[in-house]
């Protein structure tokens, strides 16, 4: 049997990729812009499971957001039913099992391509992420305008590890968990002290992951230059 051409390799792994990107846009325009499976649909769901609802929220929760349902609102869903730091305990776990799924999807369906497909900048932004995984996962999870579930599936086709993406997740997720389930608790009265305290905690954490940034970008630069100086000859 004739082994397959590199064409015939190529053009299964551009379907592949295109497969992969065209179900997460079309998921991520069904939630993010149709508005389905808002807070009230998910606690239908959960509210009923009575002293299995913490556990049934974490693992419909990660779930959900694996595909593209935003974090936003499943962690305001957990402020709803349990209460600000019962539902950002819950929204933490939830938030990495998420990370994972999302990263283990998108790893085995389009990993492969992006490193046979991408070309010198993607490349570039793949080989960074490899080497900063840990710190690439804690900047975006402190970022609050940056979605966790399509950074996620990103990460899985960079090619990050599964420690690395659970790890950053569980060290970074909390602060914006706990803002998020503070709205959901203080839904009746966004205007109060609650809301407001959030907010805060949503600015803040946006303020240490831009600095974070800040300090790994200027450390690749500085790698990068050391390494292209030219050295002196004998």
């Amino acid at each position: 049997m004739p082994a397959p051409s590199a064409s015939s390799s190529r053009r299964r792994l551009v379907l592949r990729l295109s497969g992969l990107l065209t179900t997460l846009s079309g998921l991520a325009l069904v939630f993010l812009v149709g508005g389905v499976l808002g807070t009230d649909t998910i606690r239908g769901w959960i509210d009923p499971l009575g002293p299995a609802a913490p556990l049934g929220y974490v693992l419909i929760a990660g779930m959900l957001g694996a595909v593209l349902v935003p974090g936003a609102v499943l962690a305001a869903v957990a402020g709803v039913l349990f209460g600000a730091v019962e539902g950002a305990l819950l929204a933490v776990p939830s938030a990495v099992l998420t990370a994972v799924l999302a990263r283990t999807m998108s790893a085995r369906a389009g990993g492969a391509a992006v490193d046979e497909l991408a070309g010198p900048r993607l490349r570039a932004l793949v080989g960074f992420a490899r080497r900063n995984g840990l710190l690439a996962v804690i900047i975006q999870r402190l970022l609050p305008a940056v979605p966790d579930g399509p950074l996620s599936h990103a990460f899985g086709l960079a090619g990050v590890r599964t420690g690395e993406i659970a790890l950053g997740t569980l060290i970074a997720s909390g602060p914006r968990a706990f803002s998020y389930a503070l709205l959901g608790e203080s839904a009746t009265d966004l205007n109060g002290p609650h809301a407001a305290a959030a907010i805060a905690i949503n600015v803040a954490t946006g303020l240490a992951g831009l600095a974070l940034a800040w300090i790994v970008l200027r450390r690749e630069r500085q790698q990068s230059s050391s390494t292209t100086l030219p050295t002196a000859s004998d």
